[in-house]
């Protein structure tokens, strides 16, 4: 079954982060749950991290008192993470190639460790070598 596209915000994104790492406590049921919320780097006023939607798409639970990543909600989170270090990883082949005038053994190296065809090993072997 494919995973569904959702559209959330960064401060939705970053809630599902969170909650890899540990549930956190609900601030309307618990006095400290705000002050742990913002010691995460959450605004749970924030307008735009609308826990409820996120509970209402089945990506977070509340049980208990706490919010909790649901299977979907890590799926969701690590397909964003993957998807952002793709991102990464391409901008850094693009930087080899444009840059390929300049070092051409070095551009080389970049593009193949970025493709998988050579190790980080191979990689600074191919940059040190001398022809």
């Amino acid at each position: 079954m494919p995973l569904p596209h959702f559209e959330l915000s960064s401060s939705q994104y970053r809630l599902l982060a969170e909650t890899v790492l540990s549930s956190l406590p609900d601030p309307a049921t618990e006095e400290d749950a705000q002050l742990e919320w913002s010691a995460r780097g959450l605004n749970w006023e924030d307008p735009e991290l609308d826990v409820s939607e996120l509970i209402f798409l089945g990506l977070v639970s509340r049980e208990q008192g706490l919010f909790a990543m649901t299977h979907l909600g890590a799926a969701v989170h690590y397909r964003a993470v993957y998807e952002a270090a793709e991102e990464r990883l391409a901008a850094v082949a693009m930087l080899a190639e444009a840059a390929e005038n300049v070092g051409p053994r070095f551009s080389r190296a970049v593009r193949r460790l970025a493709q998988g065809s050579f190790s980080f090993g191979e990689a600074l072997a191919e940059v040190a070598r001398n022809d």
